[in-house]
């Protein structure tokens, strides 16, 4: 018999070790355990038995839990191992996630670290979190477009008078954009199209940012 929303909602574990299990129909069950209740699948593909997981209850209602078991059954009938499909969809979610430009950002952090002091370590790490993560931090490195990093970030800069500040913003964007291609997450530096596009200063100190100088410089 089909299981219905008011007895999942209820539903309670009996303390068995193992849990009990409902079935909801077409390989669909319901495992009710002390630590919470599951949503599972099984289902035979080139004639092994397999269980999916489908969901956590109450994030994954009946209603979804039942779309999800629809989908499995569809693709099974394509020939496609649902559980295979499922691990090939979060790997390309952890793939996008790692090419957001703040997770590239990050690592170029981490790996450059050994080149600079400290307080210029934290000094970037506090420029690219207040001005430039909000802004452009979510999107893929392979989205972004000269334009994004001039009109999303270094232009706000420069408009609050940081004029400093914007040109180093744009160049550590540029760092950051080579260290990607360096390791084929992107083709190119696209930095290097916004030469000219901020105020110019006289000398670019970056006093906010550089190395402290050594006695005798």
């Amino acid at each position: 018999m089909a299981l219905t929303d008011t007895f999942v909602k209820n539903v309670k574990p009996t303390g068995a070790a193992a849990g009990e299990k409902y079935a909801d129909g077409q390989g669909l069950c319901l495992h009710v355990k002390e630590a919470g209740r599951y949503w599972r699948m099984n289902y035979r593909f080139m004639g092994k038995q397999k269980t999916l997981a489908v969901g956590v209850y109450p994030e994954v209602s009946l209603a979804k839990a039942r779309k999800r078991r629809e989908l499995a059954r569809e693709q099974l009938a394509d020939g496609i191992d649902s559980g295979d499909a499922k691990k090939v969809e979060r790997q390309a979610k952890a793939d996008a996630a790692a090419n957001m430009f703040e997770a590239v950002a990050r690592v170029w952090l981490s790996k450059t670290a050994a080149k600079r002091a400290e307080v210029t370590q934290a000094r970037i790490t506090t420029l690219l979190e207040k001005d430039v993560f909000p802004f452009i931090g979510a999107m893929p490195i392979t989205a972004i477009k000269p334009r994004d990093v001039l009109d999303k970030s270094v232009r706000k800069i420069e408009a609050r008078g940081s004029i400093d500040i914007a040109h180093r913003a744009k160049q550590i964007c540029g760092q950051i954009f080579r260290y990607a291609v360096a390791i084929g997450l992107a083709e190119r530096d696209i930095t290097t199209d916004l030469r000219g596009a901020l105020e110019a200063i006289p000398e670019l100190h970056f006093s906010a940012i550089n190395e402290p100088k050594q006695a005798g410089e």
